[in-house]
Parts: structure tokens; sequence; C-alpha cells
């Protein structure tokens, strides 16, 4: 739950990783097998001086460079600033604001998203039946939307855990007077980790 498209990252990381897997499996088998080293020998000298010719024919000015080095360094000053662009917009989905709301003509009613998450922390902390737990808030189709991740001890049915944080989620709507949309994670034994609650929306109350 964060800020970058993820269709667009799930792209990256093939396309990261297709890559990385070709380069490594040229490199092992140019080591390893005796024809691809051979080729390698043969075609490498060719290559080299295919460059050396394309970059001499495209001279910049008279300052004697190429423009193809140029070119080059704008490709590898692209990819750099693509990839800055992407690690910044990781774990941005963060949101500070769980409420806010036009009450009057005069003013608005803002509830900080941390007021949502220390009620549920204390009062989900010290539950003998969970071993951590954490809130936080995120955007989703500029939605404010709880998410709260609980560990339960091995054991715990995933069905109780799931009520017992609905209850929490529904004694924090009736405080706020909003019915907050929220996500419930659980995670830990065995159990937990063949089932797993979503609350997403009003109607998953109903």
């Amino acid at each position: 739950m964060n800020n970058t498209n993820r269709a667009l990252n799930r792209i990256l990381i093939l396309v990261i990783g297709l890559l990385t897997l070709l380069i490594g499996a040229a490199l092992v088998a140019t080591a390893t097998v005796p024809a691809v080293r051979a080729g390698y020998r043969d075609k490498a000298s060719t290559v080299d001086g295919d460059l050396t010719g394309w970059f001499t024919s495209t001279p910049l000015f008279d300052t004697g460079t190429s423009w193809g080095w140029i070119l080059i360094l704008a490709v590898l000053v692209l990819i750099v600033v693509l990839l800055l662009v992407f690690v910044f917009r990781q774990g941005h989905g963060h949101h500070d604001t769980l409420v806010r709301e036009d009450t009057t003509a005069a003013g608005t009613t803002i509830i900080g998203a941390d007021v949502a998450h220390h009620a549920i922390q204390h009062d989900l902390d010290g539950r003998p039946e969970l071993l951590a737990s954490h809130a936080s808030t995120y955007m989703v189709r500029r939605t404010p939307v709880l998410k709260v991740s609980v560990t339960c001890r091995r054991g715990e049915s995933p069905w109780q855990v799931a009520q017992l944080i609905e209850n929490t989620l529904t004694a924090l709507d009736t405080l706020l007077g909003h019915q907050i949309p929220a996500l419930i994670q659980i995670s830990g034994g065995f159990r937990a980790r063949l089932s797993r609650r979503t609350r997403l929306a009003r109607a998953a109350r109903a």
C-alpha cells in the first residue's frame, strides 16, 4: 500500500530480474563453456573495432569527442533519475490524516491518524491472544484506510482474533462518529497463516 503503481512496480522488477538473469547466464557460459568462450574471443575484437569506428565517425564539432558518449551519458542519467524517483516513492503511502470534514461554513474538523493508532494499540496491547500489533493509515483511491496488523500466538483462532480487532474498530468508529474503512492482517501461528480476514468498507460489516 503505497503511491507506486503496482503494475509498474512488477514490470520494473521483472525487467531488472530478467536482465540480471541474462547477464549472469552469459558470464557463466563465457567462463565455463569452451565454445562460448572461443566465440567471445573471436567476436570481441570485431565488436571493439566497430564501436571505435562508430565513435570516430560521430565527432562533436571539433572537440575531439564523440557525441555518442554524450548520448550514453544522458541515457545513464535518465535511468538513474527514474530509479531515484521509483525509490523515493516507496513507502510514501502512509497518511497522517484519518478524517477531514467541513463541519460548518467557518471551520473544518480534522482527526489525525495518530489518534486512531494510539487508541487501537492501547486496546490491543496486553491482550494475551496477541504477540504484537501495529496500526497505520494509507491513502487508497483518495480515501484514508486503516491497516491493523497483528501477530497472534500459536494455537489462537484467527477468526476470534479478527472478531477482537473488529470490536476494537467498532468502538473506534463510535468514538470518532465515523466508520473508517480498514484492513485487518493476521499472522502468527500455523492456523493464523491459513486464514486472513479483510474489512474494507461499510458493507464488510453488514
